[in-house]
């Protein structure tokens, strides 16, 4: 089922700001974050009204149990009733207007947790739900929103008590999540933006970076894989990130280095030659500029316990 549409201008585009949650500055770096809240406890402080804004970093899903919507992804604006899910892309632009006392459920989870290597059989399944923005309708009775009803749930439920495994749970209910939004996509076909919009150019450089960020590609051998040009990526990273390309597989890489750092005992030549460094020294280098600290004494203050029992 395809939502009524309509389009909105560039001067619409223009100065529309990034947030984490909306409403809250920072950034999200932890690569296991999951985040839910009811739809009420975020947008009737607002006035039902959420501006259109950006996640840099973030995936998000709304599920609208009842009530009604009038929603704008990217530079299409849908008007929804009834029981719908939304999925926003990190670095698409969304806003609301949600009808007085709309009921549903807000998942959110860090970009990382959806593009790293321990995902990658995922990836063929939940592709089309992280590339482009989706409306996807839903049956009131249908054993597909059942589900989603509940593990939604589930998750708010194991978000809000301090039981052990808690992160991990919701790790794998929101992965449940997103199978039973493809597996919905599937029944009813898709209802998504064009492919070649700018959030799944993204996308597609992202998918890129995950599979080559070892290799240190430059921007240009990124621009050429993926069809465009050096400029355009910087410009749509600068747009809908606040970064330029350039530290997009930076940043992948420095994060993938902390992870090694603390997770495994390998010493710093190792980790320096598996992560595509020829020179141990420029490794430091890289590693000091982007953190202040050099990696050994990174690997001191955060130390974890990974010797074999």
């Amino acid at each position: 089922m395809t939502a009524p549409t309509r389009s909105r201008t560039a001067s619409d585009q223009a100065q529309i700001p990034h947030f984490s949650l909306y409403g809250e500055a920072g950034t999200i770096e932890d690569p296991a974050f999951v985040h839910i809240e009811n739809i009420t406890s975020r947008s009737s402080v607002h006035g039902w009204v959420i501006k259109p804004h950006r996640h840099g970093r973030m995936f998000q899903m709304i599920c609208m149990f009842s009530g009604g919507v009038e929603v704008q992804l990217d530079e299409k604006v849908h008007r929804l009733e009834g029981p719908w899910a939304i999925t926003i892309p990190p670095g698409a632009v969304h806003g609301f207007r949600f009808e007085p006392d709309t009921l549903g459920m807000v998942l959110t989870l860090a970009e990382p947790m959806l593009s790293d290597a321990s995902y990658s059989r995922s990836q063929p399944y939940f592709e089309p739900l992280l590339s482009t923005p989706m409306t996807i309708a839903f049956e009131q009775n249908g054993p597909h929103f059942a589900q989603l009803q509940h593990l939604l749930r589930q998750i708010d439920w194991e978000f809000n008590r301090p039981d052990t495994g808690r992160a991990l749970m919701c790790e794998w209910l929101a992965q449940a999540v997103l199978m039973t939004l493809r597996r919905q996509l599937d029944l009813h076909g898709l209802s998504a933006e064009s492919a070649s919009t700018p959030s799944a150019t993204l996308a597609a450089f992202r998918q890129q970076v995950e599979a080559h960020f070892r290799d240190h590609r430059t921007v240009v051998e990124y621009a050429d894989s993926l069809g465009t040009s050096a400029a355009r990526l910087n410009r749509l990273c600068k747009q809908l990130l606040a970064k330029t390309a350039k530290a997009v597989p930076q940043e992948r890489l420095l994060l993938e280095t902390k992870r090694r750092l603390i997770y495994t005992r390998s010493n710093l030549d190792e980790i320096a030659y598996d992560l595509g460094f020829q020179d141990p020294a420029y490794f430091s280098r890289f590693f000091k500029r982007a953190t202040g600290l050099t990696p050994g004494r990174f690997r001191s203050e955060n130390n974890f316990d990974t010797t074999p029992e």
